[in-house]
């Protein structure tokens, strides 16, 4: 039965990725529509205080089942049959990827968030 509850774990952890970076594109986009329209500035940072909570949320979910698939990784998720350079390179550059994203995400929300007087 534990075996059932890591692979739903796992499949959470890359669904909230994508939350993850949906998220900080948004909010990203947001900031953007802002600088040039003003008008809707109280609506758009309520989107922005929410979509924020949700990141943080996301982002330590994402950090915490990271944890327990990496945990796990040699008994259910390795491959013997691919070359243990080539998953190792597929893995270091997937990381450097979201990492760097979710990154350009964060800074771009608390500029948002600092720009217009985003508070929750």
């Amino acid at each position: 039965m534990g075996y059932i509850a890591l692979m739903l774990s796992n499949y959470f952890h890359d669904l909230a990725v994508a939350m993850l970076a949906a998220n900080v594109v948004v909010i990203h986009i947001v900031g953007r529509y802002l600088t040039d329209h003003l008008d809707h500035q109280e609506f758009l940072a309520v989107l922005v205080a929410k979509m924020t909570r949700l990141t943080w949320w996301v982002l330590g979910y994402v950090v915490l089942a990271g944890a327990v698939r990496a945990w796990f990784f040699m008994d259910y998720e390795w491959n013997p049959l691919v070359p243990e350079q080539g998953m190792l390179v597929a893995l270091g550059v997937k990381h450097i990827l979201l990492f760097g994203l979710t990154a350009f995400g964060i800074l771009g929300m608390r500029k948002v968030r600092s720009q217009y007087g985003v508070h929750e």
